[in-house]
């Protein structure tokens, strides 16, 4: 009886651990998506890392976007504008 509970307790544990590295994986692509995309903004218009986070932030406050959201359509935006000038 004390193996069955010991197991299941595992079991439960694995697919607790295995859904919270799926949420850290996620989080991690979310910060590369919004690093990049500030990037692109330090690039275009000469900013500060942080005058480009807070052009993103205000943006997407202004917007009512998510800044998800916003950072990957300045990355498609930049892809777009770098494959029409080849």
């Amino acid at each position: 009886m004390g193996g069955a509970i010991a197991k299941t307790h595992l079991s439960d544990e694995n697919v607790r651990l295995q859904e919270e590295t799926l949420e850290m994986k996620r989080q991690l692509e979310l910060r590369k998506l919004v690093e990049r995309a500030k990037g692109i903004l330090q690039y275009k218009y000469k900013l500060s890392e942080a005058q480009a986070y807070l052009r993103l932030r205000n943006e997407s406050r202004r917007l009512r976007k998510p800044m998800a959201e916003l950072a990957q359509a300045i990355v498609l935006a930049d892809n777009m504008g770098r494959d029409s000038e080849a």
